[in-house]
């Protein structure tokens, strides 16, 4: 599993045909629940183009019927892909939404398309999405001229009703769909299941963010630690990151890449020295990342914001939708050893080792750094900026996710499984994304497009990869004193 642009993914040529529900307009229904501070912010600042998506290789022969009744009960189940909203004048932005019998599901066949014409079209194809225009989310197949290994299934949405977990559940419920409805299971139990809405979430995180003050201690959180100028954090000062000099720059697209930090054992190692020193992986693979951005930047101070999931009731835990918070980390490892040791290995020259004291306070360190900002998740940051006067938005952002136990994670590799996000631009942003997997630990990064960015990233992911070559059987996993 990777998280890339689509442009990074081996497309087929073949058969393109664009999946796209529609509705009559006199099917939509006045919807009193309110809308979240994150989605009218999202609604206020949200850059044309901008998606997120998923695609794979679905096994088995295409049969447009059977996809055509999958897709649909995949929006039927999931509230969020069946509602959208209107502008009130003089009133603000209002909830519409229709019910799943007033939805279908039309097919544009486009043709048959060369490799390199599926991979410039199926982008735009995807793209075509907009928070304020339904539907938010689109599909596309491509039918490959030899479809024995099955065919091309991807979706694009907006932001405002999907995020990164959504995409991960998109996989394995789909193909079940699509499974299920080739072999003639009825509409009525395609569409049955038992999940939350996202659209009463998104009203109950309304309520709890308009329970803040300007003088509450959420408030005085989150502006500590963005400090005076109430501006977020970069990465060090050598450049990796910087405000565009003008439209140019700010037009610029930003690099993109993916790459293997670890293998399975060599994760397993790290995930089990961190538990034993009552912390989390991710506070195992987070050390890691401040020991490489130390070694090779000389930065002992690394502040970030950290996206965590907000689907803290068991009903939200298969829905489709956006739920994330912002977690603001300050990891400071002043005084902390390097976390990997060189020692004499005979004839052979150093080599690196862990450290197992110094793994402990860092892996402490960042277990406590994360903690302190936890609390500040579940309440909403655009309401906070918004009591707060922060107009500034991340510059250095941090996400781990564990996929693993998502349902179908052992099947990713088989069905070529990828989540998609769509090309950002400018020069003020670096966005590391760290994933376990079934095949180990994959970090995907989206960063300036410049000749200092490249150096610097370059080197941070090196790094990362040698630390990782200490831990597991395979390595030099001997901690010392």
């Amino acid at each position: 599993m990777e998280y890339t642009e689509l442009s990074a993914y081996d497309l087929p040529a073949g058969v393109v045909t664009s999946w796209t529900p529609r509705a009559d307009a006199g099917r939509w229904q006045q919807d009193p629940r309110d809308l979240s501070p994150g989605h009218e912010a999202h609604l206020r600042d949200s850059e044309p183009g901008s998606w997120i998506g998923s695609v794979l290789r679905v096994p088995g022969p295409y049969e447009p019927e059977p996809l055509r009744r999958a897709v649909h009960a995949w929006m039927s189940r999931h509230e969020v892909l069946r509602t959208t909203v209107t502008r009130d004048a003089g009133a603000g932005w209002r909830r519409v939404t229709a019910p799943a019998e007033a939805v279908a599901v039309r097919d544009l066949v486009v043709g048959h398309l060369t490799a390199a014409q599926v991979t410039a079209l199926l982008p735009s194809l995807l793209a075509d999405v907009s928070p304020t225009a339904w539907p938010h989310c689109v599909l596309a197949s491509v039918v490959p001229d030899q479809p024995a290994d099955g065919f091309v299934l991807a979706f694009g949405a907006d932001h405002s009703v999907m995020d990164a977990y959504s995409q991960l559940l998109w996989f394995e419920e789909i193909v079940s769909l699509y499974d299920a409805a080739r072999r003639g299971v009825p509409d009525a139990e395609l569409r049955a299941l038992e999940v939350g809405s996202h659209v009463d979430f998104s009203a109950e995180d309304r309520k709890l963010a308009m329970t803040l003050a300007a003088d509450g201690e959420p408030v005085h959180r989150w502006l500590d630690f963005l400090g005076p100028g109430a501006t977020f954090p970069r990465y060090g000062a050598d450049g990796v990151t910087h405000p565009a000099a003008d439209a140019a720059e700010a037009a610029r697209p930003q690099a993109s890449r993916s790459a293997w930090l670890a293998t399975v054992d060599q994760t397993d190692d790290l995930s089990a020295r961190s538990r034993a020193r009552g912390a989390s992986a991710q506070s195992g693979v987070l050390a890691a990342f401040a020991h490489a951005a130390r070694r090779v930047h000389g930065i002992d101070r690394l502040r970030f914001v950290l996206p965590m999931h907000t689907r803290y009731a068991p009903q939200h835990a298969a829905a489709v939708g956006w739920y994330v918070g912002l977690c603001p980390v300050d990891l400071d490892l002043d005084g902390v050893d390097p976390v990997l040791r060189e020692v004499d290995a005979g004839g052979i020259g150093a080599k690196r080792v862990v450290d197992g004291t110094a793994l402990t306070a860092a892996v402490e360190r960042v277990h406590a750094a994360v903690a302190a900002g936890k609390p500040l998740v579940r309440y909403s940051f655009a309401r906070i900026a918004e009591l707060g006067g922060i107009t500034d938005g991340p510059h250095l952002a941090v996400s781990y996710v564990d996929t693993r136990f998502v349902p179908g994670a052992e099947r990713w590799s088989d069905w070529d499984a990828r989540t998609l996000r769509s090309p950002a631009y400018g020069t003020d942003e670096l966005y590391l994304w760290f994933l376990r997997t079934h095949d180990g630990l994959n970090v995907s990064t989206r960063y300036p497009d410049t000749p200092e960015a490249h150096v610097a990233m370059d080197a941070l992911i090196e790094e990362l990869r040698a630390c990782f070559r200490a831990f597991g059987t395979a390595g030099l996993s001997e901690a010392v004193a």
